[in-house]
């Protein structure tokens, strides 16, 4: 998402809240509202609708109370100086300079909501009951002579407490000690206006977010005062994730509680042995479609691989031809780097080819070579529309069947032709999926590549169960923690720990991209520049770097050198200082 080129922020009772683009805020006295008047304004007054190109202000109420600059408005472009009046409160646009409040998102005021239905249903509940009070009194209209005995009995503690006093703890008579609130200088601040209530309850239903921002951790600092960051510890972003492999309830089914009995009892046992998948895919001309999937879709695949089986690794392989392509092939081993698999799919391109035949076998070669784990389950997946060379089926054959026989390792095949295939094509990746126990199927122009990858890694009677967790872990993606925003904005010691950690928090990656800033940026940089910077985290930062700031490739290219070249440098902080402060 583009960031607007000035960002803005909603100024009322004293406190700035920010206007963040791609988001619409609800104002009004009800209880849905983002930003809630108390009393003075309709139920749902007025929407702002925040885009990439500016702040438009919608009136909802229709009752004249909306006014902009002092004028009754329906609908207006607000810009920095607007006054705003919402019946008897004012508001001002202001710049937002980074230390506006963040209004929780939807979900925040939803749990509101929730809690707000729950303390009413339990008042109702206690109108019901009978009071202590009630029911003394109805005991004493049935027994009158429980008056009497309440009577003596009161009057036997008296007589104890004036006959036999209690000495003080220790012999020692307690101390008094007096509070003299106006000697003491305190003052009683006048009366002020009530700022309007930002609903923020979020443990009950967002496992991803923490407690909200409070105002006063995002007020302006004084001309001699630093702001000092709020305390944050990093374990707070850590992603909701299944435990590693040999502490997990083989039935849990990697912590999502999604799926059927069978496929997570599947997922607890591969979370016990193991699970490694290479893909293996044709890069020449005519695979342009399937490649522009992948890249697209494989941040998706990984996100869903390391939320079923955290310990799982993948790696990559693409081939061409033989002769005068760029390359032969090209791979990331089998890993847990995974932003280094998404941004090696980026530099890949559909181009040569010209002739039928592939170099099939050399690219499965290459994935058979890899370092596999002893006891994973062994997963190689082949995508192609067109065969091996002729020559070269009887050896291929040989290697996949060696591949598959100790029983846990399994060779599939794609076909990805949007046309119907040369017959030669169906016929070989059929032949190949056989000598290595798996399947062969066509993957049709509306199917996701790498969706049938996960599949075929699980087990495709499993189809449902992953399609459902594949849509569970696109909304968890959705979701913002409020203070992680808070960190990405303030982007000082925390925002560099989070960075620093393998994986990068999926709520820090989230803000990074919703909220995109120029110290932010700069920190992205300077982990991807220094020498000491591990390189899970080096790529992770590539690939923020690229979506921040809209590059067409990762800043890192995984086939040349660590070093980014000095003019790359250059290039990379000139586009940062556009971004918003």
């Amino acid at each position: 998402m583009a960031a607007a080129s000035t960002l803005l922020a909603l100024r009322l009772a004293g406190q700035d809240h920010a206007l963040e683009p791609g988001r619409d805020y609800l104002l009004g006295s009800a209880t849905d509202c983002d930003l809630r008047f108390v009393v003075g304004a309709a139920a749902h007054q007025a929407r702002l609708c925040v885009r990439g190109d500016g702040v438009t202000l919608h009136d909802l109420a229709g009752n004249g109370d909306s006014l902009h600059n002092g004028a009754p408005v329906t609908t207006v472009e607000l810009a920095t100086g607007d006054v705003l009046q919402f019946g008897d409160h004012l508001a001002l646009v202001v710049p937002d300079d980074g230390a506006a409040a963040i209004v929780p998102i939807p979900a925040l005021r939803a749990a509101a909501g929730q809690r707000k239905v729950r303390d009413a249903a339990a008042a109702l509940r206690r109108d019901d009951e009978q009071t202590l009070s009630d029911l003394l009194a109805t005991e004493l209209r049935r027994a009158p002579w429980l008056a009497l005995s309440l009577l003596f009995h009161v009057l036997l503690l008296l007589l104890l407490w004036w006959y036999l006093p209690a000495e003080p703890a220790g012999g020692r008579r307690a101390a008094r000690v007096g509070l003299d609130l106006a000697a003491a200088g305190t003052e009683v601040p006048d009366e002020r206006p009530a700022p309007p209530e930002v609903l923020a309850e979020a443990d009950e239903v967002m496992p991803l977010v923490a407690d909200p921002v409070p105002a006063e951790a995002a007020t302006t600092p004084g001309p001699d005062q630093q702001l000092e960051p709020r305390p944050l510890p990093t374990a707070n972003f850590v992603v909701r994730a299944a435990p590693r492999a040999g502490s997990a309830d083989p039935g849990d089914g990697g912590g999502l509680g999604i799926g059927s009995g069978e496929f997570r009892r599947a997922v607890g046992t591969l979370r016990q042995s193991g699970l490694e998948i290479v893909f293996v895919f044709d890069s020449t001309g005519s695979m342009s479609r399937t490649i522009a999937d992948t890249k697209t879709t494989i941040g998706q695949m990984l996100t869903v691989l390391r939320h079923l089986v955290p310990d799982a690794r993948f790696g990559l392989v693409t081939y061409r031809d033989r002769g005068r392509e760029q390359y032969l092939t090209r791979d990331v081993p089998l890993g847990f780097d995974f932003w280094r698999v998404a941004n090696f799919v980026q530099y890949v391109s559909a181009e040569g080819g010209g002739d039928l035949p592939e170099a099939v076998r050399e690219g499965l070669q290459t994935a058979f070579a890899q370092r596999w784990q002893p006891d994973a389950r062994r997963v190689v997946v082949l995508a192609g529309d067109a065969p091996p060379h002729a020559e070269d089926m009887k050896v291929l054959l040989q290697q996949v069947g060696a591949f598959a026989q100790d029983g846990r390792s399994f060779v599939h095949t794609l076909i990805t032709a949007a046309e119907p295939a040369p017959p030669e094509t169906p016929q070989t990746f059929r032949e190949i999926a056989n000598a290595g126990r798996g399947l062969c199927e066509r993957l049709d122009a509306r199917d996701r590549v790498l969706q049938r990858v996960l599949t075929f890694a699980f087990g495709r009677e499993f189809d449902q169960d992953i399609r459902a967790v594949i849509a569970a872990v696109d909304r968890e993606q959705q979701r913002v923690d409020v203070r992680a925003l808070d960190v990405v904005r303030r982007a000082g010691a925390p925002l560099r720990e989070a960075l620093l950690q393998n994986p990068v928090p999926q709520t820090v990656w989230n803000a990074l991209l919703r909220r995109p800033n120029r110290a932010a940026a700069a920190l992205l940089l300077d982990l991807l520049t220094a020498p000491k910077t591990p390189e899970p985290s080096r790529q992770a930062a590539a690939a923020a770097l690229q979506r921040v700031l809209d590059l067409t490739l990762p800043p890192l290219d995984p086939f040349g050198e660590r070093d980014l070249a000095p003019p790359t440098v250059t290039r990379l902080r000139r586009l940062i200082e556009r971004l918003p402060q």
